[in-house]
């Protein structure tokens, strides 16, 4: 449930058709076209300045770069095509295509006694290329440049701090996110960064990691006003993006606390989607320890569940392995794994893949390591995880006992409803967009009641608050409140009051009424805490920037988890 600065948007770009009449001006003198070190030897056509562009003849100048040049007489649409680039063209226009992003010409392509001609800007454009024009030599220089991906990071930086987005989505685009995030998209999510963070001030660093689909993770923690962020680009090997996503990066200066000992894991070895785990011990004690599993709420989140300056999850394992009690936290499916999912299988996937079978696989993981009390091993879903706990438990978990952080028995489209019906509700009157607004939620939450009687061939058709309806469906069909109702084995349930993802005043007291045949149930509301169980109180309290300011679990709610835990009774 943690709002996302990424969103990603189908969308398909129409290109005008513009009759190019025959350029008038003048040649004022010619250009060398150097490429790779060799001179390009231009039969009939030449090129020539035109006011500030250097006017290249297309066809000598592309096929010299490699690429096959096609023209259509009856619309003047040129078409440029390589491996890894295609640009398409109307002779007359200033505008080209670059790998499906629209770029912006420093002169309009024309046509010049019978040849078409593109400015220098064109070819500037291109992924790969680097392109040097010397005034005084009357000299250009193009040369195909291969870089590594933190070099390329480093320049998808550089265009995106500067502004750049249609170059940016131009040079480094794959085809498939240059239709997912058009350039435009790019920017206002750039903007949504720069509300929230601040102005941009450096790149503190640039690591990369492989991926098991075989393209490179590639992370820029970058330093802004208010906060980190990571910038996280997926690439393949030509060094094109396949994803790129925008995240608050938490805090990591801390050390482990003196008492507990981590080592690494792996959720679901030999699997498909094999996923990096911590386990984090007692060191007292010689156990078997009584142990949880972590699950994170909604969304990409790796296994500390990091939002803005917070790791809820790094808090609750260092702080309940303290109380001696092992704890296995894990990267998430969707955050590990993200960039081997074809556009198809993302479109298909639900919370059973995403989130149930890997906690399953965790519990399994737990239970085979003979320090662990294989009897004593618990849940603690966070928010989605809170709501699919029962879920888990019922299709293979089989704990000891669920403990429900800010989840919720209801259906999570309604969740979502609710959530943008309070930020709306927040909007000024005289805001046009507020209208809008909600006509759109409106619409939307039409459409999401709708959902239980779709066909699954229409609910996959579909989406209902920019989500696959049948993401939806699927969930529905195994709802919370109905495991919920079954469950008879311990469930702790805890609530932030300030909580404003979840509501306290209903959400909590659902959860009251669906327990309430389960005397082995406890609650517990605190004061003053948020989503994330941290106690924040200034200006931005109520809103998603309080995420940004430092803050760690409460150790009254890390308490409370432990002593339930260990005797199944909550502090008085």
């Amino acid at each position: 449930m943690k709002q996302k600065f990424a969103a990603f948007l189908a969308v398909m770009m129409l290109f005008s058709v513009i009759a190019a009449m025959p350029a008038t001006a003048a040649k004022t003198s010619v250009v060398d076209v150097i490429v790779d070190g060799k001179a390009i030897r231009y039969t009939g056509a030449k090129p020539y300045i035109e006011n500030s562009a250097v006017m290249l003849p297309v066809r000598a100048t592309a096929s010299a770069l490699g690429m096959t040049v096609s023209f259509k007489r009856s619309t003047h649409e040129v078409v440029l095509t390589s491996p890894d680039c295609t640009v398409i063209f109307h002779a007359g226009s200033g505008e080209a295509a670059v790998n499906g992003t629209r770029v912006s010409l420093n002169s309009p392509t024309s046509i010049h006694k019978g040849r078409v001609y593109a400015p220098n800007a064109l070819f500037e454009s291109l992924p790969g290329l680097k392109v040097q024009y010397d005034p005084a030599k009357q000299q250009i220089l193009i040369n195909h440049v291969e870089q590594g991906p933190e070099a390329t990071a480093a320049a998808v930086v550089g265009l995106l701090t500067k502004g750049g987005y249609g170059e940016l989505a131009a040079r480094y685009f794959d085809l498939a996110l240059a239709e997912a995030l058009p350039a435009a998209d790019l920017e206002a999510v750039w903007n949504q960064v720069i509300g929230a963070a601040g102005a941009y001030l450096s790149t503190e660093s640039i690591t990369t990691q492989p991926s098991d689909s075989g393209k490179v993770i590639v992370t820029a923690k970058l330093v802004f006003e208010r906060m980190k962020a990571n910038v996280i680009l997926t690439m393949n090997d030509q060094q094109k993006l396949a994803g790129l996503f925008i995240q608050p990066a938490a805090s990591d200066d801390m050390e482990i606390p003196e008492g507990i000992t981590e080592e690494k894991v792996v959720v679901g070895q030999g699997g498909k989607y094999p996923l990096e785990g911590t386990l984090t011990l007692p060191e007292q004690g010689t156990g078997p320890y009584p142990a949880v599993v972590l699950v994170q709420g909604s969304g990409p989140s790796d296994r500390d569940e990091s939002i803005g300056a917070y790791k809820p999850f790094r808090d609750i394992a260092w702080g309940l392995a303290q109380q001696g009690i092992a704890v296995l936290r894990y990267d998430k499916r969707t955050f590990a794994h993200a960039a081997s999912f074809t556009k198809e299988e993302a479109a298909r996937l639900t919370v059973k893949e995403e989130t149930v079978d890997d906690a399953i696989a965790a519990a399994s993981l737990l239970k085979s390591d003979g320090r662990i009390d294989s009897s004593r091993v618990f849940i603690v879903g966070h928010s989605l995880g809170g709501m699919l706990a029962p879920r888990i438990d019922a299709e293979g978990g089989n704990f000891a006992g669920l403990i429900l952080l800010a989840g919720s028995p209801r259906p999570l489209w309604d969740i979502i409803y609710d959530q943008n019906a309070a930020f709306i509700a927040k909007m000024s009157d005289s805001d046009p967009k507020k209208a809008a607004n909600l006509a759109w939620l409106e619409a939307e939450y039409k459409k999401a009641k709708q959902i239980s009687d779709w066909s699954p061939e229409k609910a996959a058709s579909e989406t209902v608050f920019g989500i696959p309806a049948s993401y939806f469906k699927e969930m529905d069909s195994h709802s919370a409140d109905g495991y919920a109702k079954e469950l008879t084995k311990p469930v702790l349930v805890l609530q932030g009051e300030d909580d404003f993802q979840v509501f306290a005043n209903k959400d909590y007291l659902l959860w009251q009424e669906h327990l309430r045949h389960n005397p082995n149930t406890a609650f517990k509301l605190y004061p003053g805490l948020n989503h994330f169980f941290v106690d924040y109180s200034g200006p931005d309290e109520g809103t998603a920037k309080e995420y940004q300011h430092p803050g760690t679990v409460s150790e009254e709610v890390i308490l409370d988890i432990a002593k339930w835990v260990q005797s199944g009774q909550l502090e008085k």
